[in-house]
């Protein structure tokens, strides 16, 4: 799971068009009623936060633990979790930010909410990847309602989440081979 954050910026472009019609255009020179449109177009960006996970960096591979396929039952189907945090730093005073998570529409259940595994040789079926949040309620991945909050009071502007990171069986008996899935971290300001 990552999310690569650029510092933000400042960026202005100009675009000036002329738009001369064929009986102006014959002519050398504009007199009395000249008329020349000019297109400005610009973004301005506030100075965004950082992200790091598990104190580490903005990219790295959150490991869960081998389990066996017997291990899931119709009453255990989330097993084998793994803590990682999510530390945010350097956000704008004050800034209340969201984060949540990301994935393309193939590689995510809406029905779930989960991150799917890959797909190919050697990829175990029907095992997906649920996310919690601290508290245990769910992060929902591309459902930026369900992410976590990070609030700064006044004074302080370093705060960090801890997550884990679940297999979910979605039949009572996943096939076994290797699991991957990825997501972006958004940061969302209000």
């Amino acid at each position: 799971m990552k999310r690569l954050i650029n510092r933000g910026h400042f960026s202005v472009w100009l675009l000036v068009l002329v738009n001369l019609s064929p009986s102006i255009a014959a002519t050398t020179s504009c007199r009395d009623d000249c008329h020349i449109e000019v297109l400005f177009k610009g973004e301005y960006l506030a100075e965004t936060c950082r992200l790091t996970i598990n104190q580490a960096s903005t990219q790295e591979t959150i490991g869960l633990p081998a389990l066996s396929t017997a291990q899931f039952t119709a009453q255990d189907n989330e097993l084998g979790s793994q803590p990682f945090t999510i530390q945010v730093t350097e956000c704008p005073e004050k800034q209340t930010v969201l984060l949540s998570m990301h994935a393309e529409k193939a590689f995510y259940d809406a029905s779930t909410g989960n991150l799917k595994n890959s797909q190919g040789v050697g990829m175990s079926e029907n095992i997906q990847v649920r996310i919690r949040k601290e508290n245990g309620e769910q992060l929902k991945i591309n459902q930026t309602n369900t992410g976590q909050a990070y609030q700064y009071a006044s004074g302080k502007n370093i705060e960090s989440h801890q997550f884990t990171a679940s297999y979910y069986s979605i039949a009572s008996s996943p096939m076994p081979g290797k699991l991957m899935a990825r997501a972006t971290i958004n940061i969302n300001y209000p």
